[in-house]
């Protein structure tokens, strides 16, 4: 019964997650287009869009912390196994076992991290130089992105335990 729970439990996440990741792909697409909208206008009228820098800069560090916990489901990540190939299955996935422990650790100490920065920054009244945005604003999905990598590498860490024991 616990199993089912958990397999159920981790395909809500999973698709939550998956979202998060479409948001933040689309996120990267208005980023294109706007950085092309820009580098057209500033080389045929002189014009480009005002703050682009600024808005690229936010918008790429939220697209990819909200890509990364859909990554870690999926074992999107580089693994480097140049060092591994002698080992064996079992060793091999208490190596992996340790990797997402490790990856779970430091993703809620990321999270808890940008939840105190955010605050502090809102504190003092950070802003972007060109359009005045709140700084703070774009720290918002941070805590829950990594807070959910965090929760994923833990799906990945009993995933591997359970490839260990069998």
């Amino acid at each position: 019964m616990s199993v089912s729970i958990f397999s159920q439990v981790r395909k809500y996440v999973e698709g939550f997650c998956a979202v998060l990741a479409g948001v933040g792909f689309f996120l990267l697409i208005g980023e294109a287009l706007l950085s092309v909208t820009s580098i057209i206008g500033r080389n045929t009228i002189d014009y480009g869009v005002p703050g682009d820098y600024e808005l690229v800069q936010l918008l790429t560090a939220v697209a990819i912390a909200m890509c990364l916990p859909y990554c870690e489901f999926k074992r999107g990540h580089v693994f480097v196994d140049f060092f591994t190939l002698w080992a064996s299955d079992r060793l091999k996935h208490v190596l992996d076992a340790i990797a997402a422990l490790i990856l779970a650790a430091v993703s809620f100490l990321i999270a808890w991290r940008t939840y105190v920065g955010m605050w502090e920054i809102r504190d003092y009244s950070e802003s972007t130089m060109v359009l005045n945005v709140p700084v703070w604003w774009a720290y918002i999905p941070l805590p829950i992105c990594f807070s959910l990598l965090g929760v994923a590498a833990l799906f990945n860490f009993h995933l591997e335990c359970s490839k260990r024991d069998s």
